[in-house]
């Protein structure tokens, strides 16, 4: 009790007048605005978190784009070289067929120059064989032989035919 006395009644309210006196200055000049300022704040630092989540959202939404677009290239690109195989074994078999069609184009020319070489010697051959008929019938019509000059004159012709055929050109 000897503590209650010491305390001064009024002094003690006053001090209480004091304190609330303070503190509704405080609050209307010093607390208001410096809890504006923090609301404030607060205002901006939620509107960036929204703007730092969006972006997020923004930036997850772009990667799944990039990675849905780089499926589709992907699949683009896979049906374009199959596209391109496709086309090129049938190229390919185009010119394999066009190789062989030529190829029997040029065997088949090339029979027929044979043909036409093989009847061009023979009609040279018998021209040749008849020539030499008719030099040698002459030869006998126009002397009278016997039949060793016959053999003589038919053996010489013989000899003369192989020194025609040794010769390259013999026409």
């Amino acid at each position: 009790m000897e503590i209650l006395k010491l305390l001064n009644l009024q002094m003690v309210i006053a001090q209480i007048v004091c304190f609330f006196l303070v503190f509704l200055l405080l609050k209307k000049f010093l607390w208001k605005p410096v809890f504006t300022v923090l609301e404030e704040r607060r205002g901006t630092v939620q509107a960036e978190l929204k703007a730092v989540e969006d972006a997020k959202l923004e930036v997850l939404k772009l990667k799944n784009d990039y990675t849905a677009s780089l499926a589709r290239i992907d699949e683009t690109a896979k049906e374009r070289m199959k596209e391109v195989d496709r086309l090129s074994e049938l190229r390919s078999r185009e010119l394999k067929d066009k190789a062989r069609a030529e190829a029997d184009h040029i065997i088949e020319d090339s029979r027929k120059e044979i043909r036409f070489e093989m009847n061009k010697a023979r009609e040279a051959l018998r021209d040749d064989v008849v020539g030499m008929v008719m030099t040698v019938t002459e030869k006998m019509i126009m002397e009278k032989l016997t039949f060793a000059e016959d053999k003589k004159i038919i053996e010489e012709m013989l000899t003369e035919m192989d020194k025609a055929d040794a010769r390259p050109d013999h026409r």
